[in-house]
């Protein structure tokens, strides 16, 4: 099962926006930001990248967890106390 977790979108400045799913926690989102992407690949994450068809120039991607939410949170416990 692969679960949305957030969009992630670049605004003209080059800034990440994120939108996280609403059933993903403030601090799992937060975790998710602090973490290196590679690691977060290594776990079970997904990033997969947005294009637009009608606008050139949308940067963005898709986060995805690659399971059900509650694994998710407890791969980031785990990953926040340095077990993984």
């Amino acid at each position: 099962m692969r679960t949305l977790v957030a969009t992630v979108m670049h605004n003209g400045k080059g800034k990440e926006v994120w939108c996280n799913a609403r059933k993903v926690s403030d601090r799992d989102i937060d975790l998710i930001r602090d973490s290196d992407r590679i690691t977060l690949e290594d776990v079970g994450f997904t990033f997969i990248k947005l294009v637009s068809l009608e606008l050139e120039g949308v940067k963005g991607y898709a986060v995805f967890y690659e399971g059900h939410l509650d694994e998710m949170s407890r791969t980031l416990k785990n990953l926040s106390r340095g077990y993984l």
